[in-house]
């Protein structure tokens, strides 16, 4: 099991607790450890524009951009790139959303990394967990 604790924020409405996860990114043998919100409601993991070029990313002729609308309805550019993503140790392959923005925060995605766990968000303790078990290893092979 892995277990990550919220982190107290400070937000319009005051402080409240947000689910991060301390992960490393890995590409082409250059690791960097950033913390990620974990957010169950986004569809694919997003990182900005600056950090995806720190890591080694280029636009290809060939890239698919795309457009991806957040709550306030504004349009996100973005292309779709493979890292590995590691969480406490366990290397996941993921797509990820690389932003041609700057204007994003890190997020972790359900894409590729939620279905390898069974995640627990428990605020009232304070932290997430991101179990593996018997029945989620069977169902990878």
């Amino acid at each position: 099991m892995i277990r990550y604790e919220f982190k107290e924020e400070e937000s319009s409405i005051g402080r409240i607790l947000r689910p991060v996860a301390d992960v490393v990114l890995e590409r082409d043998e250059f690791k960097v450890e950033i913390l990620m919100y974990i957010d169950s409601g986004a569809d694919i993991s997003m990182i900005p524009y600056r950090f995806g070029k720190a890591l080694g990313l280029k636009q290809e002729k060939n890239d698919i951009i795309r457009e991806v609308k957040g709550i306030s309805g504004a349009g996100i550019p973005y292309s779709i790139k493979e890292i590995t993503l590691i969480l406490n140790g366990r290397k996941l392959k993921a797509r990820i959303a690389w932003a041609l923005v700057e204007e994003v925060p890190m997020l972790m995605g359900r894409m590729d990394i939620f279905d390898k766990f069974r995640i627990i968000f428990d605020e009232k303790r304070g932290w997430i967990d991101f179990e593996e078990g018997e029945d989620l290893q069977s169902k990878e092979k």
